[in-house]
Order: structure tokens, then C-alpha cells, then sequence
């Protein structure tokens, strides 16, 4: 009953960052054949005194295009729209979960079910993460038969490494709105909260010395370019003794965020 008054309040929402996504993929990949070109002429990004777009700019105009293809998909389909859109999505989600109950003045209603708070949390939860996470997988599915389109093929394995790899990286942005959700009684200040992690995030990211100290470096082009190409294995994405294990990290910190979420929904007061 709890998850599907959740799914009735998000699923238009979910609805609108699937196509959000298509929309974002079918251009970038349908023009492909102009952009490699241009791409090939330009010297830009290569010549740019910033490390990460310089190995943007080399590996999307690989002389083999086919490589060049991979890297772009890693740009284009994780490294902007998961990063950029899906991550929205999730904090607009779960900035609500809790803290709209709360303007709402039913948040003493929904604990007074007669359920665990541990199963409105989950009933909660779930909906909202198979909203973020499932469209990351059908579009970039979508991405195999667009590509056949202008003749290039993309590896439907590593598509979908680098698609469960997305799909943890919004779940631990989802996780960490959620608590926050839970804390705070006002879905602005959810809002200002996460809103402010992630843009000094992003500012960590763009700063040289600092970059591998910020969420963002789990997740952009170093990571998927080398996933799509077959250079990084599963092994490797979930073992952090023998391999990079960023997905492991990810995942963890997501786990860690709901329970953190769990912890203050027990102490919560209405």
C-alpha cells in the first residue's frame, strides 16, 4: 500500500527522466558519423591544460573509430546523462520521501501504520530506486540498435557493466536524499542540503590535486571509457583487493546512507 501511493506520486516524474535520457542519447549517437569527423579536425580538447578532458579529447578522436565510438558512448552516455540527469532525478525523488509527509502533516499517520518503520522506509525506498535505475538500463540498451543504425556495434556486456555501474552511482545519491529526507522537516532545505554536497563536489572534480577526493571521480570517463572498451572486467569493477572495485565503493556507501536512513526514521518523532 506504501510503495504504491509512492509509485503513484513518482511514476510521472519516472516517466519524464526516461525520456529525458532517450532524448538526450538519440542525437548524440545518430550524428556520430558528422561528429568523429569534426572531432578528428579539432584540436581543442587535446590542447586543453586539463588532464581529464585532454584524455576526452584523445580518446574520442582515435584514429580507430570504432574506439573512438566507445569513448564517446562513455562521454556521452554515462559520463554526462547518468552523472547529470540521473543523479537529478534521484535527489528529486527522495527529497520528498519523508520530508513532504512532513509539510504535509501525514508523516504521523504514515508511522502510525501498522507495519515495521523498517517497511515504510523499504516500501518507500524501492519504488523510487527502480525509478532511477531501470530507464539507465533501457536506454542504454535503446543505444545498441541506434548505433546499428550508422553501422557501429556496441558490446552489450560491457553496455551493461557500465549500466550497473550508473545505476549504483544515483542509488547512493538517492540513499543519501533519502536520509537527509528523514532528517530534515522541509523539502528545501533536503533540497539546499544535497544540492550543496554535489556542487562542491563538482568543484572538488574540476580541481586538479583534489579530484580523487570527490564522488565524481568514481564515476566519469576514466572509469566507464575503460568498461565499454573491455579493459576493466567485473572482477575488477567489484574487487577492491585485486581491481579499482569503485562499484563496490559505490555501493557501499550507498548501503551505509540507508542505513543511516534507517537509524533516524527509528528515532524519528512526528
Amino acid at each position: 500500500m506504501i510503495a504504491g501511493k509512492t509509485w503513484r506520486e513518482v511514476r510521472w516524474m519516472a516517466l519524464a527522466y526516461l525520456l529525458i535520457l532517450e532524448l538526450l542519447c538519440i542525437p548524440v549517437l545518430l550524428l556520430w558519423p558528422e561528429i568523429y569527423g569534426d572531432l578528428q579536425r579539432s584540436t581543442l580538447m587535446r590542447s586543453l591544460n586539463i588532464d581529464f578532458l585532454k584524455r576526452i579529447g584523445e580518446g574520442v578522436s582515435d584514429k580507430r573509430e570504432q574506439v573512438a565510438y566507445l569513448n564517446w558512448c562513455a562521454v556521452m552516455l554515462f559520463f554526462r546523462s547518468t552523472n547529470l540527469v540521473g543523479t537529478a532525478a534521484a535527489v528529486l525523488l527522495g527529497t520528498g520521501l519523508f520530508a513532504r509527509e512532513r509539510e504535509a502533516q501525514t508523516f504521523e499517520f504514515l508511522l502510525a501504520r501498522p507495519v515495521s518503520r523498517s517497511h515504510v522506509l523499504w516500501a518507500k525506498f524501492w519504488p523510487c530506486a527502480l525509478c532511477v535505475t531501470l530507464p539507465i538500463f533501457l536506454v542504454n540498451a535503446s543505444a545498441i540498435y541506434w548505433s546499428r543504425c550508422i553501422d557501429l556495434d556496441l558490446p552489450a556486456w560491457e553496455l551493461f557493466l557500465g549500466s550497473v555501474h550508473a545505476a549504483s552511482f544515483v542509488l547512493l545519491f538517492l540513499s543519501l536524499t533519502t536520509w537527509i529526507s528523514v532528517v530534515c522537516r522541509v523539502q528545501a532545505h533536503v533540497a539546499a542540503w544535497v544540492g550543496a554536497l554535489a556542487i562542491v563536489q563538482i568543484g572538488v572534480y574540476l580541481t586538479q590535486r583534489i579530484r580523487p577526493y570527490s564522488l565524481f571521480r568514481l564515476a566519469d570517463f576514466d572509469w566507464y571509457g575503460p568498461i565499454l572498451s573491455g579493459n576493466t572486467t567485473a572482477a575488477q569493477m567489484f574487487d577492491p583487493v585485486h581491481g579499482p572495485g569503485f562499484t563496490t565503493y559505490v555501493l557501499a556507501a550507498a548501503a551505509v546512507c540507508y542505513g543511516l536512513a534507517w537509524r533516524a526514521l527509528r528515532r524519528a518523532e512526528p
